[in-house]
């Protein structure tokens, strides 16, 4: 619920789609600014299927559609949002520390998702979800880099007045944003391993088990 809840915040400023209530300032740019839709909208496919994904109820009980949002959850979420993600990176005026972090999930969500199809494909069944797990926290960094965002911005806006910012909105504003999204993906990350490794104990099931255990 508190990733729908994130969700549907985010997409509050994008339905209908409007340039003029765009929570990032495009400065008219229209081609910018449907890149970003385009990302967001597959993004917001990847983060809806993720979650059935990893949903064991579908995935034990209605194998076949688990198998079909798996499709739709890479081929019309994540594979697309990254492609578009890398020229709304580089269009970017948030700051070149927001942006190495963008690029990061970037690399690791193409890594990972690579990984959990490949797996999946071979019938390393167990490795998939391992890697769905890794993948799909990835995924959701980006909603979980506004609560966090929330507190830095708590932080960095009692360091107004001091040297490090001497009242430079634009410099705060950036490292709210860069810090927010790098502690969402460290911390996305060491949870989701925290939580294989508590699961699966870093060890892979017999391959035959994990693939009668789909059926």
């Amino acid at each position: 619920m508190t990733t729908l809840a994130l969700l549907a915040f985010m997409l509050s400023a994008y339905i209908p789609p409007d340039i003029r209530t765009s929570r990032a300032d495009m400065h008219g740019d229209q081609v910018r600014y449907w890149l970003l839709v385009g990302h967001i909208a597959f993004g917001t496919v990847a983060t809806v299927t993720g979650l059935l994904q990893l949903w064991a109820g579908l995935r034990n009980r209605f194998p076949r559609i688990h198998r079909w949002t798996g499709r739709v959850y890479f081929y019309a979420g994540i594979f697309p949002a990254m492609i578009l993600a890398v020229p709304v990176s580089v269009m970017s005026e948030s700051g070149v520390s927001n942006v190495a972090a963008l690029d990061t999930m970037l690399v690791l969500w193409a890594i990972t998702g690579v990984a959990g199809l490949r797996a999946a494909r071979s019938r390393r069944f167990n490795d998939h979800r391992k890697w769905m797990i890794r993948n799909y926290a990835v995924t959701i960094a980006i909603l979980a880099s506004r609560p966090w965002g929330t507190v830095m911005a708590l932080i960095v806006m009692a360091q107004a007045d001091s040297p490090a910012y001497q009242g430079n909105t634009v410099a705060m504003i950036h490292d709210i944003a860069s810090s927010g999204a790098w502690i969402a993906l460290v911390v996305n990350l060491v949870v989701a391993e925290a939580y294989i490794q508590h699961k699966y104990g870093g060890k892979s099931r017999n391959p035959a088990l994990a693939g009668h255990a789909q059926r």
